[in-house]
C-alpha cells in the first residue's frame, strides 16, 4: 500500500471523535424514536443495542406496516427477517435527525 494512503489510514484511524459524535447521534435518536413508540401503545423488543428498533402493536406486522404508512412512516415488516419477525416491524434510526423528527411527530400526533 502507498505510503500517503498509509498515513491517510493512520490519521482517520486514530481520530476516535466523530465515532464518539456518531454514538452520540444514534443514541439521541433512539432515545427520541422509542419514547414516540411507546407513547403511541407499541412495545419494543430486543433492541438494547443497534441501528433498528424491532417494534410490535402484537398484530400482524403487515398490519402494523400499514397504520405506520398511514402515518406516513416508512419501517420495514419483520417477516421479511424470518417467521420470528412476523408480529414486529423495523424502524431505522439511520435517517437522518430531520425524518427521525418528523416521526416522533408524527406517531405523537
Amino acid at each position: 500500500m502507498p505510503t500517503p494512503v498509509q498515513a491517510a489510514m493512520t490519521a482517520a484511524l486514530a481520530d476516535d471523535a466523530h465515532v464518539d459524535a456518531q454514538r452520540e447521534r444514534y443514541r439521541g435518536r433512539r432515545d427520541r424514536l422509542a419514547a414516540a413508540v411507546r407513547a403511541a401503545g407499541l412495545r419494543i423488543d430486543h433492541s438494547a443495542a443497534g441501528l433498528y428498533l424491532w417494534v410490535t402493536r402484537d398484530e400482524d406486522c403487515w398490519a402494523t406496516i400499514d397504520w405506520l404508512a398511514g402515518l406516513g412512516i416508512v419501517a420495514a415488516p419483520g417477516a421479511f427477517y424470518g417467521p420470528s419477525g412476523e408480529r414486529h416491524v423495523r424502524m431505522a434510526l439511520t435517517a437522518t435527525d430531520e425524518r427521525i423528527d418528523t416521526a416522533v411527530e408524527r406517531l405523537s400526533g
